[in-house]
């Protein structure tokens, strides 16, 4: 695959994802994501307006879903100290030649 093709692909990649997000957006998919996850459900409602009606102290936490999954586990604990550590090391080579670059303008 010569150099040219392979510049072809990525941009056609990059076009596509472009595009799939663009729609995405233009859908209102995100919006529509965020806005069901935060609607209450019938009996949270009902179970809001009752103790609304008994006069208790009410807050949103009480009636929101706590139903969180852990979904972590080793493996992704693997790949989250690896891309720490790439990100380290990348920060680290940059911070390296952009001093060796701006010893070599200063000098």
């Amino acid at each position: 695959m010569t150099k040219t093709n392979l510049a072809r692909l990525i941009i056609l990649i990059l076009v596509f994802l472009f595009f799939v997000l663009y729609f995405m957006q233009a859908s209102g998919y995100n919006e529509y994501a965020k806005n069901r996850e935060n609607m209450l459900t019938e009996e949270q409602i009902k179970e809001y307006e009752e103790d609304i009606a008994a006069g208790k102290d009410v807050t949103i936490k009480d009636y929101v879903n706590k139903d969180k999954v852990n979904y972590e586990n080793n493996i992704s604990k693997l790949g989250l100290d690896l891309s720490y550590l790439i990100e380290n090391a990348f920060n680290k080579g940059m911070n390296a030649f952009f001093n060796m670059l701006n010893e070599a303008i200063s000098s």
